[in-house]
């Protein structure tokens, strides 16, 4: 019997090559952690706007201008791994299709150059509020506007990406894999007691 010391391995189905089950448990995994950190963005977005008012009423008993500075950094950097987790879902995706022999479904052309753009932001320039591209080359400028709102506080994360819609994507992401191990649960039943 395997104990958490051993590890947990990815579930494994008869009839799959070994490539499938791995790529099947990846999608989950970063679909999960999707909706996980959609959460966790939400929750923040909230506090730091509640915070922000109490900061703005000015009775010197709330949050101050670093509280507020941090509340920003907190939500900039977990929105950063919310395009990570998501990118990652929609490549394990494209994968687990592929593994199938089934056409990937595309890209989200403005997912991955987001990534890739906060991948390689250290090159960038500063405008206001904005990086922009240090070079032609640079991953931002193939981003729509050719820049990355590094503000925080939009409804969008980086001024960019739906939250809303990478939830509703990782939702159905999940929701697509529990019913197959459902319909594979069902099937092994049935045959368990087909009395062959």
């Amino acid at each position: 019997m395997a104990t958490l010391a051993d590890g947990v391995c990815l579930r494994s189905v008869n009839g799959m090559d070994d490539a499938e089950p791995h790529c099947r448990s990846f999608v989950q995994t970063w679909a999960e952690a999707v909706i996980s950190q959609v959460k966790q963005v939400r929750q923040l977005r909230l506090d730091a706007a509640r915070r922000g008012r109490a900061y703005e009423r000015m009775d010197g008993h709330g949050p101050d201008i670093l509280d507020l500075q941090k509340d920003a950094r907190t939500l900039w950097a977990e929105e950063h791994k919310l395009v990570w987790a998501a990118h990652q879902a929609e490549r394990w995706v494209r994968r687990l299709a592929i593994e199938r022999g089934e056409e990937p479904p595309p890209r989200d052309k403005v997912l991955a150059d987001l990534r890739n753009a906060l991948e390689h932001l250290d090159e960038a320039e500063f405008d206001g509020h904005n990086a922009v591209p240090g070079s032609a080359k640079d991953s931002l400028a193939r981003l729509p506007d050719g820049r990355i709102s590094i503000a925080t506080g939009h409804g969008r994360a980086f001024g960019l990406i739906d939250v809303e819609e990478l939830e509703r994507r990782a939702l159905a992401i999940v929701q697509g894999i529990e019913d197959e191990f459902i319909q594979e649960a069902e099937s092994w039943w049935i045959e368990m007691n087909s009395g062959r």
